[in-house]
């Protein structure tokens, strides 16, 4: 289904960049991705929906609106991430754990992997599309907040990339990094935040366990140390 290559289910997370797609061309334009192409994509377009706001409201409007849109964005990315990356297949249909594998599930088996660390722009596209159209209610203001948000996108995935493939030298960095890497490796089902913890603890998948206190040593996190 999906054109997907076969996926075996494995018994642990693995190194590597594994074939998505048996299609050769799919697989190398619409399955890897890296920062810069998200940087080039949506940077541009976040200034162009700031010139637009600029036409419409105030400076100190358009900084209110746009950091709200932020804030929406981290709401937005919790809710993606629990309840679609991480949604759970009926093991009977092949169709849901094909789907499960494509959308989040090639990202935890191979967490490593520099060119599945970022959502695929056309992903995206459908996303902002869907929410620049659920959103036409806040009139003149839609273009300041959605500047945000797309900036709190933007912000989400060079995160993720830099918790995976980075050595975070501020306090900050480094507790984030050890939150995420611990949701990789020991609890997937909880922390759910990526840029920020914020709505963990709102919706209580914040757990207080043994894991949260471990060194940002990703080796012993994998090690179940």
């Amino acid at each position: 289904m999906f054109y997907l290559a076969p996926h075996p289910d494995l018994d642990r997370p693995r190194r590597g960049s594994p074939v998505m797609f048996t299609i050769p061309w799919v697989d190398k334009y619409f399955s890897r991705v890296r920062p810069w192409h998200v940087m080039i994509i949506w940077g541009p377009f976040a200034s162009y929906m700031l010139y637009l706001a600029s036409a419409e409201l105030r400076p100190l409007s358009i900084a209110l609106w746009a950091a709200f849109g932020v804030l929406s964005w981290t709401l937005l990315e919790y809710l993606l991430h629990r309840y679609v990356f991480h949604f759970a297949p009926a093991e009977k249909s092949q169709l849901q754990r094909d789907a499960s594998w494509l959308i989040h599930g090639i990202h935890h088996d191979y967490p490593w992997d520099r060119d599945r660390l970022v959502m695929p722009p056309t992903v995206t596209a459908i996303i902002a599309v869907s929410v620049w159209f659920g959103f036409r209610f806040l009139g003149s203001a839609e273009h300041a907040w959605f500047a945000g948000l797309v900036l709190g996108y933007v912000w989400y995935d060079l995160t993720h990339y830099y918790l995976h493939h980075a050595a975070p030298v501020t306090a900050l960095g480094k507790w984030l990094r050890r939150y995420h890497l611990v949701h990789h490796f020991q609890t997937p089902d909880v922390r759910y935040g990526i840029t920020s913890p914020l709505w963990d603890f709102v919706f209580r998948t914040y757990p207080r366990d043994k894991y949260q206190g471990l060194p940002d040593d990703e080796a012993r996190i994998e090690a179940g140390a």
